[in-house]
């Protein structure tokens, strides 16, 4: 819930956190956050394409018919 205004504020910064309230509720609704992208596997290398150091690369075993 919403927690109560504590007194010691003047009545100007009150007006000011009002004005400020009204004017990212009114950014939120006219632009909404952009989705953000499908999530991907991760990859066994960085993005610059070096291997990655901390897990030793296994041999890949070929399955026999």
């Amino acid at each position: 819930m919403i927690e109560p205004v504590p007194l010691h504020l003047s009545p100007e910064f009150l007006e000011r956190l009002e004005q400020l309230t009204d004017a990212v509720r009114l950014r939120a609704a006219l632009y909404p956050a952009p989705k953000p992208p499908p999530a991907r596997r991760r990859s066994r290398q960085y993005p610059g394409g070096r291997p990655n150091p901390w897990r030793p690369t296994r041999p890949r075993r070929h399955r026999r018919r």
